[in-house]
């Protein structure tokens, strides 16, 4: 596949396609060689992409180095067809890059990419975004499948079963030895706090329910950068656009904490899967 035409198919807004496209015609070097080279296993990709910064120079937006990655992107399409896997999952999968492009710019006014550390996940084919979820492959001293909740992700109970459905029969065909490894999620959705903030029937207290929580790290803020995005951590001073803000403000303000959880996914039975 081309870079033209995966830009395309990514839809990135017009202005971020000519800043790459730019980038594309007056580079001197071939900073995806590194990738091509060094982008095997976990344990290298924060080395990988300073020695894309590196190489890259002035990099402001990050349009330079997200140049690079789609370059590698147009191979790991190429890897995509031999297993059989669909266009459509390639193309959701990589549109990661475009949501966030867009999120910065909502957020900050302007376009930017700043998600490089992540995308080595999405290029070396172990995560996957299937329907409204991303899955996603770790080896770590058991293997582990973590999902991933986009934030444009549709949490009504149906969605979310439905790509549950859909996620566990890709196992079975392109993945048949992760078939049996548990689901995991890491989130702030997963907070018991939650249940004093939310109402009985919302979307987010159902995606909870179905897991069991192992563990949750109290003393973490990161659900400001979800809850609050683009904002200082001055509690007095966030947002109250929505009830979720406006409640959270205050159990915050209150000396209470969110905190991030980590859960292990109940078993589903066969109806859901």
């Amino acid at each position: 596949m081309l870079l033209e035409n995966l830009l395309d198919k990514l839809e990135l807004p017009v202005e971020v396609k000519d800043e790459i496209q730019d980038y594309k015609n007056r580079r001197t070097n071939v900073c995806s060689e590194i990738l091509q080279r060094e982008l095997k296993g976990p344990e290298s990709w924060n080395q990988v992409i300073e020695q894309l910064k590196e190489q890259i120079g002035e990099d402001p937006f990050g349009f330079c180095i997200l140049c690079e990655m789609l370059g590698y992107a147009c191979d790991t399409y190429s890897e995509y067809q031999k297993k059989g896997i669909e266009d459509a999952i390639f193309e959701q999968t990589m549109k990661f890059c475009t949501r966030f492009v867009k999120e910065h710019k909502k957020i900050y006014g302007y376009y930017a990419f700043t998600w490089a550390w992540w995308f080595p996940r999405q290029l070396t084919l172990r995560e996957f975004r299937i329907g409204e979820l991303e899955y996603e492959f770790v080896c770590d001293i058991k293997p582990k499948i973590y999902i991933h909740i986009p934030s444009d992700a549709d949490m009504r109970e149906e969605c979310i079963q439905t790509s549950f459905k859909e996620y566990n029969g890709f196992l079975k065909k392109y993945y048949p030895d992760w078939v049996e490894i548990d689901w995991y999620c890491e989130s702030w959705m997963l907070s018991p706090a939650l249940k004093e903030l939310l109402p009985e029937t919302s979307h987010i207290l159902m995606f909870q329910k179905l897991f069991d929580i192992e563990s949750v790290d109290y003393e973490s803020m990161a659900v400001l950068d979800w809850v609050y995005p683009g904002e200082k951590a001055d509690l007095s001073e966030l947002s109250e656009h929505t009830s979720l803000q406006r409640n959270m403000k205050k159990f915050l303000l209150s000396g209470k904490k969110v905190g991030w959880a980590e859960g292990r996914l109940k078993k589903l039975d066969d109806n859901q899967l």
